[in-house]
């Protein structure tokens, strides 16, 4: 059965992809300007914030896509092989990238750079294999995607990291299925119990910004689970109305943008991921019709943007990493010069020479190892399942 297109969602994962990149650019690429930046808006160091919308946006589409196919016309384990073929190749293929870098500094007995700031927390000149990201000891980890509950997840292809969280979340979702089986009124005790651990998190660390441990896990699984849950919320026609009014998208983005933009607190976190949960629900319950809104939030190029998203946000790091490495190794004066900038100019050059690098590298990726890897993969499985098919005939 053809599924119907849930609007607006595909945008929400490319614009959280983009902002996820920038909140990790500002620490290597415009470290400089970063006192000045937090002055007038705390929304990108908030920004890593885009990362809890995924896990969200996960739960749903997960929920939404299988629901009705898993234990009839689809088990677990080809459920598993569904979501491998979909995240793996693209993860080893960045990975790998890294390591041979990696390789090529240790002979070349080249140490760490990552630029001024990483420099003054002392993360500088170790030897290869030796950190802080590309790490010996994280390799077996990394490869078999379970970093993110490691106290030490920040390494490699360091976004991965919720990478593994939802890998793992995948892996619980027969019982996500099986929990959600009723309506959503039987179920409000799930969302609750998902909030609540998030305040906890937030109460704990000051913070969501956490990658490492159980606490990890427990944040994506939070947000996975928050997802799957509105992905079985059944509006009735007079809510529907309602939100499906240009005025109410307007104040839900207006409102988390601002909710981004201001200090990190409890009460503001706290803010942000309601407003999450809000957006996502009255995203995907959205009618096609004549609207300016809806036309400026879901086009081709917010479409395509979210298409790539998933290429954007694990190749974003890889060029951070090597760009800055290359440059301080061939051009050192200029990566010295660079640092001493301050004037507003050279900070938007710089947005704009990051995101006229990265784009075009994630849709690349996106058309020419991505999908077609996915697509070989799955052919391959089906096949394989034809084969064993016909033998057990």
């Amino acid at each position: 059965m053809m599924l119907k297109k849930i609007p607006l969602l595909t945008p929400i994962r490319g614009f959280s992809a983009l902002i996820v990149a920038y909140f990790h650019a500002r620490l290597v690429i415009f470290p400089q300007w970063l006192p000045d930046i937090n002055h007038v808006t705390s929304f990108l160091s908030n920004s890593y914030v885009g990362v809890d919308i995924f896990f969200i946006l996960s739960g749903y589409v997960m929920m939404y896509v299988y629901r009705d196919s898993m234990g009839i016309s689809l088990n677990w384990k080809q459920f598993m092989w569904l979501r491998f073929s979909r995240i793996y190749p693209l993860f080893i293929t960045t990975f790998s990238i890294l390591f041979v870098w990696e390789c090529y500094k240790y002979w070349n007995q080249i140490g760490f750079y990552g630029g001024s700031l990483l420099e003054t927390w002392g993360m500088i000149g170790q030897p290869a294999f030796e950190g802080p990201f590309n790490t010996s000891d994280s390799i077996i980890s990394s490869l078999l995607l379970l970093q993110g509950i490691t106290s030490n997840s920040m390494v490699w292809n360091f976004p991965a990291w919720s990478l593994s969280i939802e890998w793992l979340c995948y892996m619980m979702f027969p019982l996500l299925l099986i929990t959600l089986s009723k309506d959503h009124f039987s179920t409000i005790w799930l969302p609750i119990w998902c909030f609540l651990v998030i305040y906890s998190l937030i109460r704990s660390f000051g913070t969501l910004d956490i990658t490492s441990d159980i606490t990890a896990l427990m944040r994506g699984v939070s947000g996975f689970s928050m997802g799957a849950w509105l992905s079985t919320v059944r509006l009735n026609g007079t809510i529907k109305r309602y939100i499906n009014n240009d005025a109410i998208l307007i104040l839900l983005y207006s409102l988390v943008i601002y909710a981004i933009h201001l200090p990190s607190t409890t009460l503001t976190l706290m803010s942000i991921y309601v407003l999450f949960a809000a957006i996502i629900l009255c995203s995907a319950n959205q009618i096609k019709r004549n609207s300016l809104v809806l036309k400026l939030l879901d086009n081709k190029v917010t479409q395509y943007l979210g298409d790539i998203s998933y290429s954007l946000y694990l190749w974003h790091s890889v060029v951070i990493i090597l760009v800055v490495e290359v440059l301080n190794e061939t051009h050192p004066e200029f990566v010295e010069w660079w640092y001493q900038q301050t004037s507003i100019a050279y900070l938007i050059l710089s947005c704009i020479i990051f995101a006229a690098i990265i784009l075009p590298i994630s849709a690349l990726s996106y058309h020419c190892i991505e999908r077609p890897a996915m697509r070989m993969l799955r052919n391959k499985r089906s096949m394989s399942f034809m084969v064993n098919l016909k033998a057990s005939n």
